[in-house]
């Protein structure tokens, strides 16, 4: 039991902290039809951001939290005004165009952090109290790694009301369905774009600060991020914010006994499953759920 648990909490950590970043990437994919590089940037300036305001200090839980809010609200509102600086341009081009834009602004976000906080390695501690292990089932486990998982559940719980069973996801779904007819009824698409696009970077960045504590801070984890989440988004189902949950989960415990049992090749069992899945289901576990019912 020892030795199966610990690596199936250690896949459930992994697993939530890139859904943290994919739920995100997979909303503003199934409203907006874009797949947003720089949402991998947004994330690394969560954690970044998260480490200026705390750096080595041991805060509360609830001072932490507040923290990694308010990073996500800032960049957010800087998500905002690029949206409507930048990214609306493209919506009318082809997708390569808008790949190429999102790809750029996130090399521009690479070098901005690589200037401002250099390529040294960071560490951020945990909030006080949760730096320690809890005893589940005769295993030590990383206290903060049940906050990771219970993070990402309410995530994925909060987000599936958001978009089923409230009156904004009914504008969501009727605006990612048939922006025009939308637009007919009097709702402002293009507001409805820029506030999803927001929303999903504030999930990218807190995904970022939830996450900060249990890795390396580093100017390159962008790029190896969003490619996870990607991989994580495309077998869920491109916008469908609960197959990226089911697929995080999959391809987290797949990555995380495989390294056990093939610690030669780490990382390999993930893009296995990832191919294996698409080679059955090439279209991803789920349809889009963020459309007109």
């Amino acid at each position: 039991m020892e030795t199966l648990f610990l690596p199936l909490v250690n896949g459930l950590t992994w697993a939530m902290m890139v859904f943290l970043v994919a739920s995100g990437l997979s909303l503003v994919f199934g409203v907006l039809k874009i797949l947003n590089f720089a949402h991998g940037g947004f994330f690394m300036l969560g954690v970044y951001l998260t480490y200026t305001f705390i750096r080595n200090h041991a805060l509360s839980p609830l001072k932490f939290f507040l923290i990694v809010f308010l990073c996500g609200i800032i960049l957010a509102i800087i998500g905002a005004i690029l949206e409507r600086l930048i990214i609306r341009r493209f919506y009318q081009l082809d997708e390569a165009y808008m790949l190429i834009a999102t790809y750029a602004l996130l090399l521009v976000i690479e070098g901005s952090v690589e200037g401002i906080w250099g390529l040294q390695f960071l560490a951020l501690p945990s909030p006080k109290g949760l730096g320690g292990g809890t005893e589940i089932f005769n295993t030590i486990i990383p206290s903060y790694s049940l906050v990771i998982i219970a993070a990402g559940v309410a995530v994925a719980v909060l987000l599936n009301l958001l978009i089923n069973r409230s009156p904004a996801g009914k504008i969501i779904r009727a605006a990612a369905g048939d922006p025009d007819m939308t637009s007919a009824l009097g709702i402002n698409v293009p507001i409805i774009y820029t506030m999803i696009f927001a929303f999903g970077i504030f999930l990218a960045a807190i995904g970022g600060g939830i996450g900060a504590p249990n890795q390396a801070i580093t100017p390159t984890m962008a790029s190896s991020f969003i490619i996870q989440a990607f991989g994580v988004v495309v077998v869920g189902g491109l916008g469908n914010i609960g197959g990226a949950f089911l697929a995080a989960i999959i391809l987290g415990l797949v990555d995380s006994f495989g390294t056990i049992y093939l610690p030669q090749i780490p990382g390999i069992a993930f893009y296995a499953a990832m191919a294996l899945i698409l080679l059955v289901k090439p279209h991803g576990l789920f349809e889009s759920s963020i459309s007109t019912k």
